[in-house]
């Protein structure tokens, strides 16, 4: 009669059952148990803590039935699953490199390694032959700035949204490659952009991107600066038309909004002069409103011009 398992897996210093089932006897029968120590009578349970080999004797009418079970220690699993935080991140890979030990996790899965795709709470019971260990973690995605400009990135010159821009979490700092620390900037010329996000949960991160300049369907391309010292190079400020317009206007304004230029010549120029007199190097804005003539779209350009001799 098999009354005790062959053998019991346990880790050092945790304890085991031994006992016969209730009923399996009648109330006359007595009971011996042979333990590595010492011999215990008249109980059917018993807890047991050392290795070796425990034998029950159970007799009654004559009758005597004799069962034994090993009992032995293993290492203890080493469990070390602290509480994580993903970055930029919608899932991730976690667990152990031992595939020795049996694993079971609260989400059923019974590999080493599992993927967690959603924040919250976890457990996983690790058993080594019979010693078994569990731990509890917590699993939270924290969405730092998001960086994905690609490679390159076209804009058409009149488009007033064009924007680079980052989506920073709180307690992030984000620096442009222009010296902005603002969450987006407009490129107003070509050329590579880098951003860079530092924050204390997901360190530095920097992206790049190539910005081109087009002009697109009656677009007016406006430069960024002008010379006006009388050296026969770039001596006016005025924009490149490329489509008929039925109004134009354009104005130059001061660092003060004061009007220092205006026209409604499509073929008007921008001499840096006011009154006669050559203004001073600034930083001056312009204003181009434009009616085109085939399909009366009204459009409104704002932007700078620096004045430089």
């Amino acid at each position: 009669m098999n009354l005790l398992p062959d053998t019991i897996g346990m880790c050092k210093g945790d304890s085991a059952l031994l006992e016969i089932k209730p009923g399996t006897f009648p109330k006359t029968a007595t009971y011996q148990w042979n333990t590595p120590y010492r011999i215990i009578y008249n109980t059917k349970q018993l807890y047991v803590k050392m290795e070796g080999k425990y034998a029950i004797i159970v007799r009654y009418n004559n009758n005597q039935f004799i069962d034994s079970c090993i009992i032995k220690h293993y290492a203890k699993p080493q469990v070390k699953l602290s509480d994580t935080l993903i970055c930029n991140s919608s899932a991730t890979i976690l667990g152990f490199r031992n595939n020795n030990y049996k694993y079971l996790w609260n989400t059923d899965e019974t590999s080493a390694r599992i993927r967690i795709e959603t924040p919250g709470q976890y457990w996983v019971k690790v058993n080594n032959r019979g010693c078994a260990v569990t731990d509890t973690f917590n699993v939270n995605f924290y969405k730092g700035a998001t960086l994905n400009f690609g490679n390159e990135v076209t804009f058409c010159m009149s488009d007033e949204n064009k924007s680079l821009s980052v989506k920073p979490a709180p307690g992030t700092k984000v620096t442009w490659s222009n010296g902005s620390n603002a969450a987006s900037i407009v490129p107003y010329k070509e050329g590579i952009y880098w951003v860079k996000t530092e924050s204390k949960t997901c360190g530095t991160s920097i992206d790049s991107v190539k910005v081109k300049l087009k002009a697109c369907d009656c677009e007016i391309m406006v430069p960024n600066s002008f010379t006006p010292n009388e050296d026969d190079k770039n001596d006016y400020f005025f924009p490149v038309l490329t489509c008929e317009y039925s109004y134009y206007s354009m104005t130059i304004y001061d660092r003060w909004n004061n009007i220092i230029f205006t026209t409604n010549n499509v073929h008007g120029k921008w001499d840096g002069r006011y009154k006669g007199n050559l203004c001073p190097d600034d930083i001056y804005v312009y204003r181009i409103e434009t009616i085109e003539k085939n399909t009366e779209k009204k459009t409104v350009r704002n932007g700078q011009i620096s004045l430089f001799r």
